[in-house]
This record gives structure tokens, C-alpha cells and sequence, in this order.
């Protein structure tokens, strides 16, 4: 069966440098944990991702311009990744890559 981790986005605060962010997503089949990865170069680079457990939201700090690319990667017991979805912050805004990815904004 496949599962969609389907990604919502609240904004919690906002700051000259930055905004706190609060994503949220559906509990994974088979997941025992979830990391937050994010890129600011379209993708090109990843940082090494932070694993926030096994939790169904989490709160980042992302800058107020600019483009962010955010995955969730779902970790097994091995902690090998075994699904991911992703969207983009981009100016102030959240943005979907591809409507059909499951992803969702709140």
C-alpha cells in the first residue's frame, strides 16, 4: 500500500530575519521516525537533515526571502529513509513542487 505523508504548513511568529514554520504531516506506515531536510540552492545541496522522532509536527526557522526546499524523509527501525515528501518556502510563501505529491497546506 502506499502511503502519502501529506505535509501542512502554519506560520507561528514572523521576524526580520526569519519565520517560524510549523509542519505538520500523517503518520507514515512503517515509519518509526521522521527528518526535516532543507536546501537553500534549488536542491543541488542538502543539509544532513534533523531527525525530530517519531512526531507528526515540527517548528523550523526559515528566512523571509529567498526560496527553501523542505523534505520529510520517514525512517524505518534501520533508519534508512522509505519515503519522503517535500515542498518549498519561497518569499513569504509556502509552495507546493507538484500538487499530486500529497502534500497540503493548512
Amino acid at each position: 500500500m502506499k502511503t502519502l505523508i501529506t505535509v501542512f504548513l502554519i506560520l507561528t511568529a514572523t521576524a526580520a530575519w526569519g519565520a517560524d514554520v510549523t509542519l505538520r504531516w500523517d503518520v507514515s506506515d512503517g515509519a518509526d521516525g521522521y527528518r526535516i531536510y532543507q536546501s537553500t540552492d534549488t536542491g543541488a545541496m542538502w543539509d544532513a537533515g534533523a531527525d525530530v522522532g517519531n512526531v507528526t509536527q515540527y517548528t523550523i526557522t526559515v528566512p523571509d526571502s529567498g526560496l527553501v526546499l523542505i523534505r520529510i524523509g520517514a525512517y524505518n527501525a534501520q533508519g534508512e529513509v522509505i519515503r519522503y515528501n517535500a515542498g518549498a518556502w519561497y518569499n513569504g510563501d509556502w509552495k507546493l513542487p507538484n500538487v499530486a505529491s500529497g502534500a497540503g497546506v493548512e
